[in-house]
């Protein structure tokens, strides 16, 4: 049996898918010789003229008229037979389902036209044609795509809607921004701003629009504005529209740092400069000479400059977090030698209060997503103030472990969570002061924390901190039995490499943090 790949089997496919077009074009018989008959009228006329006058014998002009009509048939069948295939080549290009399919001579339908003839000008002319349309639409089709690659190399989310407010297209900011679905949805189901609909709807009615400023609370807070053009038809109205949006949550809280600096730094700093200038003053007076006096002054003043230089170190953190807060991290960073590496860092300062730090971490925890850096600076926080408010011989619990069951707040997949929990046995907090903790400079004592060395910013920096790697912070804590402060982070997975997509957390709100008594 002969291989149907071989170059003489395909031969004789094409031969044959060659003859069925062919059989399929044929022109019916009755078409023919009434065309032929039409076309030998003349000469038959003129063969029967000559018979009448003499010139010629009856039988020899009924043999020329004969000849003359078989030949016409021939030739007649034959036009007709390559018309009736570029007839039919068209109109299967008509019905092709794409462009390529369109300009291939699949059943070989034009080679089967002579080479010479009208027929064969017009297959010439019809196959020069399709070389010039295929140039041209590969040139659109490259415009096309290179345009398509600078939209989507545009680091801003760009949307564009139809009459109707649906998403027709988006980038690949924008499905970052929005949700890796959002192509085909309305409008109002992700962006639920009152201000930006109504600013397209004005757009699609040909009235102009100014940008709009909105802020999205979900997965992080943002500050967009967003620029909409109209999108015009054929006649000149607006069929669609463009929206590009700009993030301004970088502007919007390097604004906002420069106000709580002004706000809370300036009433920070003011205890220690005064402190500083009067120590300084009675050093350079009545206590010029005093040695106990200086000796005594001056380890009050360094005191008061480390507490100063805490103060701007941790500002500094905190803004830097904050900048990036809107970008999840996404590698990958095993807990357990996090966990080591911070309890022998604070090991010496929780012998000096006679305390003990306890790190239990279960068995094949695995790694989370996250920043090493940021991570090892949430436990210390932790562990640091833990020690710094538990009671003298006790042990300051750390554990770390798949989460049993995870907050509402939660923005993740719950059953991916890992559950980092710092425990302590100190006097604990009233469940008044508890939703406070992570404001910014907030103390429950401000005499006792100040006197630790608190800034204020500790826990607001975890909360930062937790908000950008998409995860949550629960604290419950009772009088006479101390404070437990958890965090939870998702667990790095190979299927996502980052966690939850902005369309999963659309519509919830604030930051990812909530405090229980």
């Amino acid at each position: 049996m002969a291989d149907p790949n071989t170059p003489g089997a395909n031969n004789r496919t094409d031969d044959r898918k060659r003859f069925q077009a062919a059989s399929q074009a044929m022109p019916a018989w009755g078409t023919v010789s009434r065309m032929a008959g039409l076309l030998v009228m003349v000469p038959s006329l003129v063969f029967i003229g000559l018979a009448v006058a003499g010139e010629i014998a009856a039988p020899i002009a009924a043999a020329s008229v004969a000849a003359s009509y078989l030949a016409m048939l021939a030739v007649v069948r034959h036009h007709l037979r390559e018309l009736a295939i570029l007839r039919q080549h068209l109109d299967e290009r008509a019905q092709a389902p794409d462009l390529e399919t369109a300009l291939a001579d699949r059943r070989g339908a034009i080679s089967l036209i002579s080479d010479t003839g009208p027929s064969a000008d017009l297959a010439l002319s019809l196959e020069r044609a399709d070389r010039q349309f295929s140039l041209w639409m590969t040139a659109a089709h490259r415009e096309a795509e290179t345009r398509t690659r600078i939209i989507q190399a545009i680091p801003d989310p760009l949307l564009v809607v139809d009459a109707r407010s649906r998403i027709l297209s988006a980038n690949r900011a924008a499905l970052s921004q929005f949700g890796q679905r959002i192509e085909g949805r309305d409008l109002s189901a992700v962006i639920r701003h009152p201000a930006v609909l109504s600013a397209v709807r004005d757009v699609q009615a040909g009235r102009e629009c100014d940008p709009v400023e909105f802020e999205m609370a979900a997965p992080t807070e943002q500050t967009f504005t967003v620029q909409i053009e109209p999108l015009h038809d054929g006649d000149g109205k607006p069929a669609a529209a463009l929206l590009l949006f700009v993030d301004l949550t970088a502007v919007r809280r390097s604004e906002q740092m420069r106000v709580d600096f002004v706000a809370n730094v300036s009433h920070e700093l003011r205890t220690p400069l005064a402190t500083l200038m009067g120590f300084i003053e009675t050093l350079q007076g009545p206590a010029r000479d005093d040695a106990d006096a200086r000796d005594r002054f001056l380890e009050i003043m360094r005191l008061q400059a480390h507490r100063m230089s805490r103060l701007v170190n941790d500002l500094l953190s905190l803004s830097r977090i904050e900048t990036n807060e809107h970008s999840a991290p996404t590698s990958r960073v095993a807990l357990p030698p996090l966990l080591e590496g911070v309890k022998a860092t604070l090991d010496l300062e929780a012998r000096r209060k006679d305390m003990r730090v306890r790190v239990e971490v279960a068995d094949g925890l695995p790694p989370v997503i996250g920043e090493s850096d940021e991570l090892t600076q949430v436990l210390q926080n932790l562990m640091d103030n833990a020690i710094k408010y538990g009671r003298s011989g006790t042990v300051v619990e750390v554990s770390a472990a798949p989460a049993e069951k995870v907050p509402a707040a939660y923005p993740g997949k719950r059953a991916d969570a890992i559950a980092i929990r710092v425990r302590d046995q100190g006097e604990g907090i009233d469940a008044a002061h508890v939703p406070r903790l992570t404001e910014r400079f907030y103390r429950v004592d401000t005499a006792r924390s100040r006197e630790l060395g608190g800034t204020g910013l500790g826990l607001a920096i975890v909360k930062h901190i937790i908000g950008r790697h998409r995860g949550a912070l629960t604290i419950e804590s009772a009088r006479g039995v101390g404070t437990t402060v958890t965090a939870y982070l998702p667990r790095a997975t190979d299927e996502a490499q980052t966690p939850g997509t902005p369309e999963e957390h659309h519509g919830r709100s604030g930051p990812r943090t909530i405090t229980a008594a």
